[in-house]
């Protein structure tokens, strides 16, 4: 069966010199190519099998007129490469209508940050307060345990009460501690990307 191919494609070749003998008849174009198991195919029309497996364009004498390599039409990696970029382009678009460039981005980074660390500090004095208090209460119930008295209701319900608003802001500030990582994690690619954009990569 091949080689019934092979010689139609010869013979189809022959009969083009023959046609180009005759300087009235117009000149056409044909697409030649060999597929995987051999076979030499010339086509007047150009195939998708053509463009895969790659093709000369030869004239109606056989002359070899371009060379053109084959590409794969269902390449399912060109395809995702091509899904990502269109995916990275709106996301360049959506970072460029909510930034003008990197040094804006930065300075909405700090701006978080800076209300993050003024609420750290608000705590902090909170938390003093709150050690004061309970060191006061402490130090009131350490006198009437000396004094060989009982530790009075009010006072053991003030340190167990401060005790809780402690542990309460302490947690608070380890919140804080986490939310500024997590605008810094956050910022970070896109300070990145917009630096990338800005250079032109």
């Amino acid at each position: 069966m091949r080689s019934l191919v092979i010689v139609a494609a010869l013979v189809c070749s022959s009969s083009l010199w023959a046609a180009g003998s005759s300087s009235s008849a117009p000149e056409e174009i044909y697409y030649r190519y060999i597929t995987a198991d051999g076979v030499v195919h010339l086509e007047r029309t150009l195939t998708n099998t053509a463009i895969e497996n790659g093709y000369q364009r030869v004239d109606s004498y056989g002359r070899v007129l371009e060379e053109v390599e084959g590409v794969a039409l269902h390449d399912e990696e060109a395809r995702k490469r091509r899904l990502t970029a269109a995916r990275q382009r709106r996301e360049d678009a959506e970072l460029l209508r909510l930034y003008a460039g990197p040094d804006d981005a930065v300075r909405a980074r700090d701006r978080k940050v800076d209300s993050l660390e003024l609420a750290i500090s608000y705590e902090e004095n909170n938390l003093a307060q709150l050690q004061m208090k309970l060191d006061d209460e402490i130090a009131v119930a350490a006198r009437s345990e000396r004094a060989g008295n009982k530790v009075a209701a009010p006072v053991q319900e003030a340190i167990d009460r401060l005790q809780r608003q402690i542990k309460a802001s302490e947690k608070k500030l380890e919140g804080f501690d986490r939310e500024i990582e997590e605008v810094n994690r956050e910022y970070a690619p896109i300070i990145h990307r917009l630096e990338e954009i800005e250079s032109g990569k």
